[in-house]
Protein backbone atom coordinates (compact mmCIF):
# COMPACT_ATOMS: atom_id res chain seq x y z
CA UNK A 1 0.00 0.00 0.00
CA UNK A 2 1.31 3.53 -1.02
CA UNK A 3 1.98 5.84 1.92
CA UNK A 4 -0.85 8.15 0.51
CA UNK A 5 -3.31 5.15 0.08
CA UNK A 6 -2.07 4.58 3.68
CA UNK A 7 -3.14 8.12 4.63
CA UNK A 8 -6.47 8.03 3.09
CA UNK A 9 -7.27 4.85 4.95
CA UNK A 10 -6.59 6.44 8.56
CA UNK A 11 -8.28 9.27 7.58
CA UNK A 12 -11.29 8.14 6.45
CA UNK A 13 -11.15 6.17 9.50
CA UNK A 14 -11.37 9.47 11.79
CA UNK A 15 -13.66 10.69 9.77
CA UNK A 16 -15.98 8.19 10.40
CA UNK A 17 -15.49 8.25 13.57
CA UNK A 18 -15.98 11.89 13.58
CA UNK A 19 -19.57 11.39 12.55
CA UNK A 20 -20.10 8.56 15.12
CA UNK A 21 -22.09 9.30 18.65
CA UNK A 22 -18.49 9.46 20.06
CA UNK A 23 -17.63 12.70 18.83
CA UNK A 24 -20.01 14.57 20.28
CA UNK A 25 -18.80 18.48 19.99
CA UNK A 26 -18.64 20.63 17.03
CA UNK A 27 -15.17 21.45 18.22
CA UNK A 28 -13.89 17.72 17.95
CA UNK A 29 -15.40 17.38 14.68
CA UNK A 30 -12.98 20.30 13.28
CA UNK A 31 -10.47 18.52 14.99
CA UNK A 32 -10.32 15.08 13.06
CA UNK A 33 -11.74 16.66 9.90
CA UNK A 34 -8.23 18.72 10.11
CA UNK A 35 -6.23 16.13 11.11
CA UNK A 36 -8.40 13.72 8.20
CA UNK A 37 -6.82 16.43 5.64
CA UNK A 38 -3.18 16.64 6.94
CA UNK A 39 -3.12 12.66 7.01
CA UNK A 40 -4.23 12.59 3.72
CA UNK A 41 -1.55 15.44 2.42
CA UNK A 42 0.98 14.99 4.98
CA UNK A 43 3.12 12.20 3.65
CA UNK A 44 3.50 14.56 0.64
CA UNK A 45 4.43 17.49 3.43
CA UNK A 46 6.14 16.21 6.21
CA UNK A 47 8.11 13.23 7.56
CA UNK A 48 6.11 10.34 9.42
CA UNK A 49 6.71 11.42 12.95
CA UNK A 50 4.70 14.70 12.62
CA UNK A 51 1.91 12.25 10.94
CA UNK A 52 1.97 10.15 14.11
CA UNK A 53 2.06 12.94 16.38
CA UNK A 54 -1.29 14.43 14.96
CA UNK A 55 -2.69 10.56 15.26
CA UNK A 56 -2.18 10.10 18.89
CA UNK A 57 -3.28 13.96 20.31
CA UNK A 58 -6.64 13.50 18.06
CA UNK A 59 -7.20 10.30 19.38
CA UNK A 60 -6.54 11.75 23.05
CA UNK A 61 -9.13 14.45 21.93
CA UNK A 62 -11.72 12.36 20.13
CA UNK A 63 -13.86 11.10 23.17
CA UNK A 64 -13.81 6.97 23.33
CA UNK A 65 -11.73 7.12 20.76
CA UNK A 66 -8.82 5.54 22.28
CA UNK A 67 -11.41 3.00 24.24
CA UNK A 68 -12.58 2.18 20.37
CA UNK A 69 -8.53 1.64 19.66
CA UNK A 70 -7.56 -0.56 22.18
CA UNK A 71 -10.70 -2.56 21.47
CA UNK A 72 -9.03 -3.15 17.85
CA UNK A 73 -6.08 -3.86 19.28
CA UNK A 74 -6.83 -6.52 21.15
CA UNK A 75 -9.03 -8.33 18.48
CA UNK A 76 -5.29 -7.92 15.90
CA UNK A 77 -3.62 -9.24 18.93
CA UNK A 78 -5.58 -12.13 19.28
CA UNK A 79 -5.51 -13.07 15.58
CA UNK A 80 -2.06 -12.83 15.47
CA UNK A 81 -1.86 -14.84 18.57
CA UNK A 82 -4.24 -17.62 16.77
CA UNK A 83 -2.01 -17.09 13.75
CA UNK A 84 1.35 -18.25 16.08
CA UNK A 85 0.48 -20.59 17.99
CA UNK A 86 -1.68 -23.88 18.89
CA UNK A 87 -4.21 -24.01 21.81
CA UNK A 88 -2.51 -25.20 25.20
CA UNK A 89 -3.69 -28.28 26.13
CA UNK A 90 -2.64 -28.56 30.00
CA UNK A 91 -5.39 -29.30 32.24
CA UNK A 92 -6.81 -25.94 33.99
CA UNK A 93 -5.03 -22.45 33.59
CA UNK A 94 -2.17 -23.51 36.22
CA UNK A 95 -1.15 -27.05 35.83
CA UNK A 96 -0.10 -27.23 39.19
CA UNK A 97 -0.14 -31.14 40.11
CA UNK A 98 -2.03 -32.15 44.10
CA UNK A 99 0.76 -34.85 43.79
CA UNK A 100 4.34 -35.05 42.57
CA UNK A 101 4.70 -36.41 39.41
CA UNK A 102 7.72 -38.78 39.12
CA UNK A 103 10.86 -37.93 37.43
CA UNK A 104 11.00 -39.70 34.64
CA UNK A 105 7.46 -39.09 33.38
CA UNK A 106 8.61 -35.46 33.37
CA UNK A 107 11.58 -35.86 31.49
CA UNK A 108 9.16 -37.05 28.79
CA UNK A 109 7.04 -34.70 29.13
CA UNK A 110 9.93 -32.26 28.58
CA UNK A 111 11.21 -34.43 25.90
CA UNK A 112 8.17 -33.95 24.22
CA UNK A 113 7.49 -30.21 24.41
CA UNK A 114 11.30 -29.72 23.48
CA UNK A 115 9.84 -31.29 20.16
CA UNK A 116 7.29 -28.57 18.94
CA UNK A 117 10.31 -26.26 19.05
CA UNK A 118 12.64 -25.00 16.40
CA UNK A 119 15.91 -27.19 16.38
CA UNK A 120 18.88 -24.67 15.35
CA UNK A 121 21.41 -27.26 14.33
CA UNK A 122 19.08 -28.30 11.23
CA UNK A 123 20.37 -24.81 10.42
CA UNK A 124 16.77 -23.58 9.58
CA UNK A 125 16.92 -20.52 12.24
CA UNK A 126 19.09 -17.47 11.59
CA UNK A 127 18.52 -15.61 15.58
CA UNK A 128 18.52 -16.87 19.12
CA UNK A 129 20.65 -19.96 19.52
CA UNK A 130 24.27 -20.02 18.51
CA UNK A 131 25.22 -23.40 17.71
CA UNK A 132 28.88 -24.80 17.21
CA UNK A 133 30.39 -26.76 14.79
CA UNK A 134 30.68 -30.00 16.52
CA UNK A 135 28.51 -31.07 18.90
CA UNK A 136 31.63 -31.97 21.47
CA UNK A 137 32.00 -28.50 22.53
CA UNK A 138 28.38 -28.00 22.59
CA UNK A 139 27.99 -30.94 25.04
CA UNK A 140 31.00 -29.82 26.83
CA UNK A 141 29.40 -26.11 27.66
CA UNK A 142 26.55 -27.61 28.73
CA UNK A 143 28.12 -30.01 31.15
CA UNK A 144 30.66 -26.88 32.50
CA UNK A 145 27.71 -25.09 33.23
CA UNK A 146 26.14 -28.16 34.81
CA UNK A 147 28.93 -28.77 37.28
CA UNK A 148 28.10 -24.69 38.80
CA UNK A 149 23.64 -24.97 38.25
CA UNK A 150 23.50 -24.03 41.74
CA UNK A 151 26.44 -21.77 42.64
CA UNK A 152 25.81 -17.77 43.01
CA UNK A 153 28.38 -15.15 42.09
CA UNK A 154 26.48 -13.16 44.42
CA UNK A 155 29.39 -13.78 46.79
CA UNK A 156 32.71 -14.08 46.06
CA UNK A 157 33.84 -14.72 49.32
CA UNK A 158 31.41 -17.63 49.13
CA UNK A 159 32.48 -19.16 45.53
CA UNK A 160 35.90 -18.11 45.35
CA UNK A 161 35.87 -20.57 41.97
CA UNK A 162 33.47 -18.07 40.30
CA UNK A 163 35.21 -15.12 41.18
CA UNK A 164 38.38 -16.56 39.33
CA UNK A 165 36.41 -17.63 36.34
CA UNK A 166 34.62 -14.38 35.78
CA UNK A 167 38.01 -12.23 36.31
CA UNK A 168 39.80 -14.65 33.36
CA UNK A 169 37.14 -14.80 31.04
CA UNK A 170 36.88 -10.85 31.13
CA UNK A 171 40.66 -10.60 31.44
CA UNK A 172 40.41 -12.78 27.94
CA UNK A 173 38.22 -10.29 26.05
CA UNK A 174 40.26 -7.41 27.17
CA UNK A 175 43.20 -9.14 25.23
CA UNK A 176 40.48 -9.65 22.31
CA UNK A 177 39.28 -5.89 22.87
CA UNK A 178 42.86 -4.45 21.80
CA UNK A 179 44.72 -6.16 25.74
CA UNK A 180 44.95 -2.48 26.61
CA UNK A 181 46.38 -1.58 29.96
CA UNK A 182 43.74 -0.60 32.89
CA UNK A 183 40.84 -1.83 30.77
CA UNK A 184 38.33 -4.29 33.43
CA UNK A 185 34.35 -5.51 34.11
CA UNK A 186 32.19 -7.74 34.62
CA UNK A 187 29.85 -10.55 33.30
CA UNK A 188 26.60 -10.23 32.97
CA UNK A 189 23.31 -12.44 32.03
CA UNK A 190 23.93 -10.86 28.62
CA UNK A 191 24.06 -8.17 25.96
CA UNK A 192 20.67 -6.33 27.35
CA UNK A 193 22.31 -6.67 31.01
CA UNK A 194 25.79 -5.22 29.67
CA UNK A 195 23.96 -2.05 27.59
CA UNK A 196 22.13 -1.49 31.21
CA UNK A 197 24.96 -1.55 32.99
CA UNK A 198 26.80 1.02 30.73
CA UNK A 199 23.85 3.35 30.49
CA UNK A 200 23.94 3.27 34.35
CA UNK A 201 27.10 3.72 34.45
CA UNK A 202 27.50 6.90 32.18
CA UNK A 203 24.25 8.65 34.66
CA UNK A 204 26.26 8.08 37.24
CA UNK A 205 29.49 9.67 35.58
CA UNK A 206 27.09 12.62 34.20
CA UNK A 207 25.71 12.93 37.06
CA UNK A 208 28.56 12.80 39.24
CA UNK A 209 31.98 14.28 37.27
CA UNK A 210 29.81 16.47 34.51
CA UNK A 211 27.38 18.05 36.95
CA UNK A 212 24.17 16.70 34.19
CA UNK A 213 20.67 15.96 36.05
CA UNK A 214 19.24 15.07 32.76
CA UNK A 215 21.54 13.14 30.97
CA UNK A 216 21.55 12.18 27.28
CA UNK A 217 22.84 10.13 25.42
CA UNK A 218 23.19 10.45 21.57
CA UNK A 219 22.02 6.79 19.62
CA UNK A 220 22.01 5.60 15.98
CA UNK A 221 18.36 4.02 15.30
CA UNK A 222 20.02 1.00 14.09
CA UNK A 223 21.67 0.40 17.86
CA UNK A 224 19.95 -2.74 20.02
CA UNK A 225 16.33 -1.62 21.43
CA UNK A 226 18.59 -2.39 25.24
CA UNK A 227 19.24 0.92 25.01
CA UNK A 228 16.01 2.54 24.71
CA UNK A 229 15.15 -0.06 27.77
CA UNK A 230 17.81 1.48 29.60
CA UNK A 231 16.80 5.03 29.13
CA UNK A 232 13.17 3.91 29.98
CA UNK A 233 14.37 2.13 32.88
CA UNK A 234 17.45 4.69 34.66
CA UNK A 235 15.99 8.03 32.90
CA UNK A 236 18.46 8.93 30.56
CA UNK A 237 17.07 10.50 27.18
CA UNK A 238 18.23 8.46 24.47
CA UNK A 239 18.21 10.73 21.29
CA UNK A 240 17.75 8.76 17.89
CA UNK A 241 19.72 9.88 15.04
CA UNK A 242 18.62 8.18 11.53
CA UNK A 243 21.46 6.22 10.00
CA UNK A 244 23.30 7.44 6.33
CA UNK A 245 22.25 5.75 3.36
CA UNK A 246 24.32 3.03 3.95
CA UNK A 247 22.88 1.91 7.14
CA UNK A 248 26.23 3.06 8.88
CA UNK A 249 25.91 6.08 11.91
CA UNK A 250 25.74 9.67 10.63
CA UNK A 251 27.85 10.95 12.60
CA UNK A 252 27.56 14.46 11.42
CA UNK A 253 24.06 14.32 12.58
CA UNK A 254 25.10 12.89 15.88
CA UNK A 255 27.81 15.76 16.41
CA UNK A 256 25.29 18.32 15.53
CA UNK A 257 22.54 16.74 18.63
CA UNK A 258 24.67 17.21 21.21
CA UNK A 259 24.08 19.50 24.11
CA UNK A 260 24.89 20.36 27.31
CA UNK A 261 22.91 17.42 28.84
CA UNK A 262 25.16 14.88 26.25
CA UNK A 263 26.94 12.21 28.84
CA UNK A 264 27.04 9.47 26.23
CA UNK A 265 27.41 8.43 22.23
CA UNK A 266 26.87 5.04 20.79
CA UNK A 267 28.01 3.09 17.88
CA UNK A 268 27.55 -0.34 17.15
CA UNK A 269 30.30 -3.25 15.94
CA UNK A 270 28.06 -3.87 13.75
CA UNK A 271 24.67 -3.22 14.29
CA UNK A 272 22.58 -6.30 14.44
CA UNK A 273 20.16 -5.92 11.60
CA UNK A 274 22.38 -5.10 8.62
CA UNK A 275 25.70 -6.26 9.71
CA UNK A 276 26.99 -2.91 8.82
CA UNK A 277 29.60 -1.37 11.03
CA UNK A 278 29.06 2.56 12.55
CA UNK A 279 32.41 4.48 11.90
CA UNK A 280 33.76 3.57 15.80
CA UNK A 281 36.52 6.05 15.31
CA UNK A 282 34.98 9.15 14.01
CA UNK A 283 32.21 8.62 16.46
CA UNK A 284 34.86 8.41 19.51
CA UNK A 285 36.77 11.10 18.05
CA UNK A 286 34.08 13.03 18.61
CA UNK A 287 32.92 11.55 22.24
CA UNK A 288 36.61 12.81 23.19
CA UNK A 289 36.90 16.07 22.33
CA UNK A 290 33.43 16.92 23.76
CA UNK A 291 34.58 15.14 27.09
CA UNK A 292 32.22 12.66 26.63
CA UNK A 293 32.13 8.79 27.03
CA UNK A 294 31.51 6.72 23.83
CA UNK A 295 30.05 3.14 24.84
CA UNK A 296 30.46 -0.05 21.53
CA UNK A 297 27.85 -2.64 21.24
CA UNK A 298 29.54 -5.28 20.19
CA UNK A 299 27.56 -7.90 21.86
CA UNK A 300 26.95 -8.95 18.01
CA UNK A 301 30.53 -9.10 16.79
CA UNK A 302 32.71 -9.27 19.79
CA UNK A 303 33.66 -12.75 19.17
CA UNK A 304 33.56 -12.51 15.62
CA UNK A 305 35.61 -9.26 14.70
CA UNK A 306 38.76 -10.05 16.71
CA UNK A 307 39.15 -13.41 14.84
CA UNK A 308 38.67 -11.54 11.22
CA UNK A 309 41.33 -9.58 12.08
CA UNK A 310 43.75 -12.51 13.00
CA UNK A 311 42.84 -14.09 9.58
CA UNK A 312 43.44 -11.02 7.39
CA UNK A 313 40.04 -10.06 6.47
CA UNK A 314 39.47 -6.06 6.83
CA UNK A 315 37.96 -4.68 9.96
CA UNK A 316 37.15 -0.99 10.50
CA UNK A 317 39.09 -0.12 14.08
CA UNK A 318 36.25 -0.53 16.45
CA UNK A 319 37.69 -1.86 20.28
CA UNK A 320 40.30 -0.09 23.06
CA UNK A 321 42.77 0.50 20.72
CA UNK A 322 40.44 3.69 19.44
CA UNK A 323 41.06 6.57 21.30
CA UNK A 324 37.83 7.74 22.94
CA UNK A 325 36.14 4.20 23.69
CA UNK A 326 35.71 4.22 27.12
CA UNK A 327 33.28 1.08 27.30
CA UNK A 328 32.33 -1.91 25.19
CA UNK A 329 29.87 -4.69 25.40
CA UNK A 330 30.46 -8.60 23.86
CA UNK A 331 28.52 -11.69 23.93
CA UNK A 332 29.95 -15.43 25.08
CA UNK A 333 26.85 -16.91 24.81
CA UNK A 334 26.80 -15.71 20.66
CA UNK A 335 29.70 -16.58 18.78
CA UNK A 336 31.71 -17.50 21.73
CA UNK A 337 29.38 -20.34 21.97
CA UNK A 338 29.17 -20.29 25.71
CA UNK A 339 25.74 -21.34 27.27
CA UNK A 340 23.16 -19.16 27.41
CA UNK A 341 23.28 -16.47 30.20
CA UNK A 342 27.08 -14.85 29.44
CA UNK A 343 28.09 -11.77 28.50
CA UNK A 344 30.99 -9.44 29.62
CA UNK A 345 30.74 -5.47 29.99
CA UNK A 346 34.18 -3.92 29.77
CA UNK A 347 35.53 -0.42 30.82
CA UNK A 348 38.18 2.05 30.19
CA UNK A 349 39.00 1.85 33.83
CA UNK A 350 38.56 0.80 37.36
CA UNK A 351 36.87 4.53 37.79
CA UNK A 352 34.73 4.19 35.42
CA UNK A 353 33.76 0.61 36.53
CA UNK A 354 32.92 1.42 40.16
CA UNK A 355 30.24 3.71 39.12
CA UNK A 356 28.80 0.28 37.73
CA UNK A 357 28.41 -1.09 41.19
CA UNK A 358 25.44 -0.91 43.64
CA UNK A 359 25.97 -0.61 47.38
CA UNK A 360 24.00 -0.34 50.56
CA UNK A 361 25.55 -1.01 54.38
CA UNK A 362 21.80 -0.01 55.70
CA UNK A 363 20.35 -3.14 55.40
CA UNK A 364 19.62 -5.03 58.57
CA UNK A 365 20.44 -8.26 56.40
CA UNK A 366 23.72 -6.98 56.54
CA UNK A 367 26.76 -5.47 53.84
CA UNK A 368 25.02 -5.85 50.50
CA UNK A 369 26.81 -4.38 47.60
CA UNK A 370 26.26 -5.91 43.68
CA UNK A 371 28.64 -5.22 40.46
CA UNK A 372 25.35 -5.70 38.24
CA UNK A 373 21.63 -5.69 37.70
CA UNK A 374 20.97 -8.93 39.11
CA UNK A 375 21.17 -10.30 42.62
CA UNK A 376 21.45 -14.09 42.50
CA UNK A 377 24.24 -13.90 39.93
CA UNK A 378 23.94 -17.90 38.37
CA UNK A 379 27.35 -19.78 38.26
CA UNK A 380 26.49 -21.96 35.57
CA UNK A 381 26.94 -19.44 32.93
CA UNK A 382 29.89 -18.26 33.94
CA UNK A 383 31.57 -21.73 34.23
CA UNK A 384 30.45 -22.22 30.88
CA UNK A 385 31.99 -19.60 29.51
CA UNK A 386 35.51 -19.72 31.10
CA UNK A 387 35.29 -23.55 30.55
CA UNK A 388 34.17 -22.72 26.43
CA UNK A 389 36.87 -19.63 25.74
CA UNK A 390 39.45 -22.43 26.73
CA UNK A 391 38.58 -25.10 25.17
CA UNK A 392 38.34 -23.71 21.63
CA UNK A 393 41.41 -21.33 22.52
CA UNK A 394 42.77 -18.81 19.84
CA UNK A 395 42.95 -21.44 17.19
CA UNK A 396 39.70 -22.96 17.79
CA UNK A 397 37.63 -19.59 17.26
CA UNK A 398 39.85 -18.52 14.23
CA UNK A 399 38.99 -21.81 12.47
CA UNK A 400 35.27 -21.22 13.10
CA UNK A 401 35.15 -17.67 12.02
CA UNK A 402 37.18 -18.48 8.75
CA UNK A 403 34.77 -21.35 8.13
CA UNK A 404 31.37 -19.41 8.75
CA UNK A 405 32.82 -16.16 6.45
CA UNK A 406 33.46 -18.79 3.87
CA UNK A 407 29.75 -19.63 4.04
CA UNK A 408 29.20 -15.97 3.95
CA UNK A 409 31.17 -15.15 0.98
CA UNK A 410 28.95 -17.85 -0.60
CA UNK A 411 25.71 -17.05 0.37
CA UNK A 412 26.43 -13.09 -0.62
CA UNK A 413 27.63 -14.31 -4.15
CA UNK A 414 24.58 -16.44 -4.87
CA UNK A 415 21.97 -14.45 -3.19
CA UNK A 416 22.88 -11.37 -5.28
CA UNK A 417 22.44 -12.95 -8.17
CA UNK A 418 18.31 -13.90 -7.65
CA UNK A 419 16.41 -11.95 -9.55
CA UNK A 420 14.30 -9.64 -7.47
CA UNK A 421 16.90 -9.42 -4.34
CA UNK A 422 19.59 -7.70 -2.96
CA UNK A 423 21.55 -7.69 -0.01
CA UNK A 424 21.85 -4.28 1.94
CA UNK A 425 25.50 -3.15 1.64
CA UNK A 426 28.51 -4.41 2.58
CA UNK A 427 28.43 -6.89 6.01
CA UNK A 428 31.32 -6.66 7.75
CA UNK A 429 31.00 -10.49 9.36
CA UNK A 430 29.04 -13.57 9.07
CA UNK A 431 25.59 -11.98 8.34
CA UNK A 432 23.35 -10.23 5.68
CA UNK A 433 20.09 -8.22 5.52
CA UNK A 434 17.90 -9.25 1.89
CA UNK A 435 15.52 -6.84 0.51
CA UNK A 436 13.18 -7.02 -2.32
CA UNK A 437 14.10 -5.31 -5.72
CA UNK A 438 11.05 -5.82 -7.24
CA UNK A 439 8.13 -4.04 -6.23
CA UNK A 440 5.76 -6.87 -6.73
CA UNK A 441 8.11 -8.86 -4.37
CA UNK A 442 6.95 -8.66 -0.43
CA UNK A 443 9.98 -9.96 1.02
CA UNK A 444 7.49 -10.90 4.13
CA UNK A 445 5.62 -12.99 2.06
CA UNK A 446 9.07 -14.63 0.52
CA UNK A 447 9.67 -15.13 4.47
CA UNK A 448 6.41 -17.21 4.60
CA UNK A 449 6.78 -19.18 1.60
CA UNK A 450 10.72 -20.21 2.70
CA UNK A 451 8.69 -20.99 5.55
CA UNK A 452 6.22 -23.58 3.94
CA UNK A 453 9.04 -24.93 1.62
CA UNK A 454 11.47 -25.62 3.95
CA UNK A 455 11.11 -24.81 7.59
CA UNK A 456 13.04 -22.13 7.46
CA UNK A 457 12.75 -19.65 10.43
CA UNK A 458 13.34 -16.48 8.48
CA UNK A 459 13.79 -13.13 10.78
CA UNK A 460 12.35 -10.05 9.60
CA UNK A 461 13.91 -6.35 9.77
CA UNK A 462 11.38 -3.27 9.50
CA UNK A 463 12.72 -0.40 8.17
CA UNK A 464 14.19 -1.02 5.38
CA UNK A 465 11.36 -4.50 5.02
CA UNK A 466 14.26 -7.02 4.70
CA UNK A 467 15.49 -10.90 6.14
CA UNK A 468 17.99 -10.60 8.49
CA UNK A 469 19.97 -13.55 8.85
CA UNK A 470 23.02 -14.20 11.38
CA UNK A 471 25.10 -16.97 9.36
CA UNK A 472 26.06 -20.00 11.78
CA UNK A 473 27.97 -23.30 11.90
CA UNK A 474 24.80 -25.41 10.75
CA UNK A 475 24.36 -23.32 7.67
CA UNK A 476 27.01 -24.29 6.18
CA UNK A 477 26.24 -27.23 5.44
CA UNK A 478 22.72 -26.52 4.30
CA UNK A 479 23.77 -23.52 2.57
CA UNK A 480 22.82 -25.07 -1.49
CA UNK A 481 19.47 -25.70 -0.17
CA UNK A 482 19.29 -21.89 1.68
CA UNK A 483 19.87 -20.51 -2.18
CA UNK A 484 17.76 -22.97 -4.03
CA UNK A 485 14.67 -22.34 -1.18
CA UNK A 486 14.82 -18.44 -1.49
CA UNK A 487 15.45 -18.40 -5.83
CA UNK A 488 11.80 -21.18 -5.23
CA UNK A 489 10.22 -18.49 -2.93
CA UNK A 490 11.26 -15.04 -4.98
CA UNK A 491 9.62 -16.87 -8.12
CA UNK A 492 6.42 -18.51 -6.24
CA UNK A 493 5.97 -14.87 -4.37
CA UNK A 494 6.51 -12.64 -7.66
CA UNK A 495 3.85 -15.01 -9.96
CA UNK A 496 0.98 -13.97 -7.66
CA UNK A 497 1.72 -11.09 -5.43
CA UNK A 498 -1.73 -10.64 -4.15
CA UNK A 499 -2.05 -14.16 -2.79
CA UNK A 500 1.09 -14.12 -0.50
CA UNK A 501 -0.27 -10.66 1.12
CA UNK A 502 -3.24 -11.76 2.90
CA UNK A 503 -2.24 -13.96 6.00
CA UNK A 504 0.85 -14.56 8.08
CA UNK A 505 3.85 -12.51 8.45
CA UNK A 506 3.38 -10.10 5.85
CA UNK A 507 -0.45 -8.93 6.71
CA UNK A 508 0.79 -8.68 10.03
CA UNK A 509 4.14 -6.20 9.21
CA UNK A 510 1.84 -4.97 6.24
CA UNK A 511 -0.64 -4.07 8.78
CA UNK A 512 2.08 -2.71 11.03
CA UNK A 513 3.48 -0.51 8.16
CA UNK A 514 0.12 1.09 7.97
CA UNK A 515 0.42 2.49 11.06
CA UNK A 516 1.21 6.06 11.04
CA UNK A 517 1.94 6.25 14.98
CA UNK A 518 4.51 4.49 16.16
CA UNK A 519 2.87 4.58 20.16
CA UNK A 520 -0.29 2.21 18.52
CA UNK A 521 2.37 -0.11 17.19
CA UNK A 522 3.58 -0.66 20.78
CA UNK A 523 0.45 -0.85 22.06
CA UNK A 524 -0.61 -3.54 19.89
CA UNK A 525 2.62 -6.15 20.28
CA UNK A 526 2.45 -4.54 24.42
CA UNK A 527 -1.37 -6.28 23.82
CA UNK A 528 -0.02 -9.30 21.70
CA UNK A 529 2.60 -10.36 24.54
CA UNK A 530 -0.47 -10.01 27.57
CA UNK A 531 -2.16 -12.90 25.34
CA UNK A 532 0.81 -14.53 24.67
CA UNK A 533 1.64 -15.03 28.29
CA UNK A 534 -1.96 -15.93 28.92
CA UNK A 535 -3.10 -19.37 29.48
CA UNK A 536 -4.97 -19.97 26.41
CA UNK A 537 -7.17 -17.24 25.38
CA UNK A 538 -9.46 -19.59 23.13
CA UNK A 539 -10.71 -19.84 27.02
CA UNK A 540 -9.40 -17.01 29.13
CA UNK A 541 -10.59 -13.90 27.82
CA UNK A 542 -8.05 -11.09 27.42
CA UNK A 543 -8.41 -7.91 30.13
Amino acid sequence: MAMSDRASAVAESLQALASSSQAQTLSNVIAVGTTAYVLHKGYKMGPKKVVGAIVSSILSAVPGAMGALDAELVQEATKAYNDMFEAITAPGPDGFPAEGIPSKQLMAELLQLKASDVDPSKGKTFAYVYTPFAEEAEKFSKEAQAVFSNCNALNPTAFPSLRKMEVEVVGMCRWMTGNVEGVCGTMTSGGTESILMAVKTAREYARDVMGITEPECIIPVTAHPAFAKAGHYFGVKMVWIDPKADHSADVAAMTAAINGNTCLMVGSAPGYPFGIMDPIEEIAAVAHSRGLLMHVDACYGGFVLPWLEKIGREVPPWDFRVKGVTSLSMDVHKYGFSAKGASCVLYHDRALRKMQYYAISSWPGGLFVSPSMLGTRAGGPIASAWATMRHYGQNGYKDTVSRLMETTDYLYGEISKIKGLKILGKPVMCCMAIETADPNVNIYAVADVMKELGGWNMEMNTEPASLHMTILPPHCNVQEELVRDLTKAVEIVTADPGKYNKEGSAAMYGMVASIPDASIVDKFLTQLFDIVYLPDPRYVAPK
